[in-house]
């Protein structure tokens, strides 16, 4: 009987964190679309920015998710880490196949913190897709270094995006958010790849991710010591790819693995059982 007003209490702080996927997160892409004016080297500037601001903290709040979670955090750093270096072996002997898998990683995971449903992992695609299909020309120097030069091939990259497109139609999205949606299609059409990458990244996945899981005061000192040691993955990698893009991708391929997988654990709690997360946006 007295342990009821704590878990009544913890209901419906868990309820309060459910509120925020039903609310309007990140930054609305209108407000995104002056990135189509920027040059190449400040769109580049900004994407490797991510890794001090919003982009690798937002993998690194993994560490309060862990405690919030109750799970044991010796066993978890080493299963976050075992993974992250299974997916530094891929991307350093198989760089194709490491390239295919970040991408379909990316794709579930963004679509996954969107909370729309398909509409959500249209969103995502548009991203991820559109630099294959208007970009190639501009992505090629950082294909070369992180993929041997591979990427995926027109026709596929399109036939993903037509069906993402399919599925959201399917589910006949609200205007609003359907509105939002063109508008990031416009921006991954006209502004350079690595700003609308940029703007997406930073401006709305990882801002919604950190609003999921709640940092607040003196937590950010745990999730800046994590952003920290996430960068360390650069060290080895830069000697290999020779490019900081790809250094810096590379890092975050190895992290997406745990990252997204804890943040399913994470996920899991927010939502009753059988649930997508609600749509916002």
């Amino acid at each position: 009987m007295g342990e009821a007003p704590v878990e009544q209490k913890a209901y419906r702080k868990l309820r309060s964190r459910s509120q925020v996927q039903e609310e309007s997160r990140g930054v609305p892409t209108l407000y995104l679309l002056p990135l189509v004016l920027l040059p190449e080297a400040w769109a580049l500037g900004l994407l490797l920015l991510s890794a001090l601001i919003l982009g690798m903290p937002h993998g690194a709040a993994d560490l309060l998710v862990a405690q919030r979670l109750g799970l044991p955090l010796l066993p978890f750093f080493a299963l976050y880490l075992g993974l992250a270096g299974l997916l530094l072996a891929l991307l350093l002997h198989h760089p194709p196949l490491a390239l295919i898998l970040f991408l379909a990683m990316a794709l579930f995971h963004w679509g996954r913190v969107e909370g729309k449903g398909a509409l959500g992992y249209l969103r995502a695609g548009t991203v991820l897709l559109f630099p294959f299909l208007f970009h190639r020309e501009a992505i090629r120097p950082f294909l070369e270094s992180f993929a041997g030069g591979f990427g995926l091939p027109v026709w596929a990259a399109g036939g993903l995006w037509g069906l993402l497109l399919l599925a959201a139609l399917w589910e006949r999205p609200r205007g609003k958010a359907l509105w939002d949606a063109l508008l990031l299609a416009l921006l991954a059409l006209l502004a350079h790849p690595y700003a609308a990458l940029a703007g997406y990244f930073l401006l709305q996945h990882s801002l919604d991710s950190l609003r999921l899981v709640g940092v607040r005061g003196r937590e950010w000192l745990l999730v800046y010591g994590g952003t920290l040691g996430g960068l360390l993955l650069v060290l080895p990698l830069y000697p290999r790819l020779q490019d900081p893009l790809a250094a810096y991708m590379g890092a975050v391929f190895a992290l997406t693995l745990p990252h997204l997988l804890t943040m399913e654990l994470w996920l899991g709690r927010l939502q009753p059982r059988g649930q997508s997360p609600a749509p916002g946006r």
